[in-house]
């Protein structure tokens, strides 16, 4: 008889893209374009890949997401991307995509973020959603350039004005709580642990980003009332030229 699958547990692995791909160079202007390759563990098992990039375009850069996971008969294949610019060492998100398929119903979701109007639009007919323009706005994956940028700036604790995928913002507050040495199949890595902090909530979120390779993230791992439920670890980084 097949084991019963815990949804539950697997549903969090969707939002690995929450706390990938960052990476910047010595000096904060300009990026540092990479593809980035990570391996996804449960319980010391790979259940799947996740890909990053970062690229440079005539508008300003564009940060990019792939992941294919599966378990069982659990199965996630999605795509996120963020354009944005970047001005005094500040990310200002121009427009976020994510396509998801895999087990369950196939989503789309797109932002549209216009600083001049100040006016946030949804979905592909981009129509305005009725809220207060936010100067510090952030999409699901450009915060964690941002944080990668403030923590190179000194920084060790970090609140940022995260939109989720329909619009709806949402504070996200994370610290760095230690130095530590990783083992990973990159190799071993001086990183930079973070956590995120939560009040009254069962879930556990840590980061290790690597200031030897621009604050790239190297590891995530999340758990929920201390059981793992993904432990996501750098397998390979290539850095680009603008060209490429």
């Amino acid at each position: 008889m097949m084991k019963k699958i815990n949804w539950r547990l697997w549903a969090p692995v969707v939002v690995v893209t929450s706390l990938l791909s960052q990476a910047l160079s010595a000096d904060t202007m300009p990026l540092s374009n990479f593809n980035a390759e990570y391996a996804v563990y449960r319980a010391g098992k790979q259940h799947g890949t996740a890909k990053r990039y970062l690229i440079s375009t005539d508008q300003g850069y564009q940060l990019g997401y792939s992941s294919d996971i599966s378990w069982m008969i659990f199965s996630d294949k999605r795509e996120e991307t963020s354009d944005f610019i970047l001005t005094d060492g500040r990310i200002q998100p121009l427009r976020y995509i994510m396509r998801r398929s895999g087990t369950g119903p196939n989503r789309y979701y797109e932002l549209n973020l216009d600083p001049a109007a100040k006016v946030l639009s949804e979905g592909k007919k981009r129509q305005p959603k009725a809220v207060n323009w936010q100067d510090d706005w952030q999409d699901q994956i450009s915060y964690q350039l941002q944080l990668a940028l403030d923590l190179q700036a000194g920084k060790t604790e970090f609140h940022y004005n995260v939109l989720n995928r329909n619009g709806n913002s949402k504070l996200y507050h994370y610290k760095v709580v230690a130095e530590e040495m990783l083992p990973l199949p990159y190799g071993n890595v001086n990183t930079l642990r973070i956590a995120r902090i939560e009040q009254n909530s069962d879930k556990q979120i840590y980061a290790w980003l690597a200031p030897e390779l621009g604050y790239m993230l190297v590891r995530l791992w999340r758990g929920e009332d201390n059981v793992e439920q993904f432990d996501v670890q750098l397998h390979k980084l290539e850095w680009l030229t603008e060209t490429e």
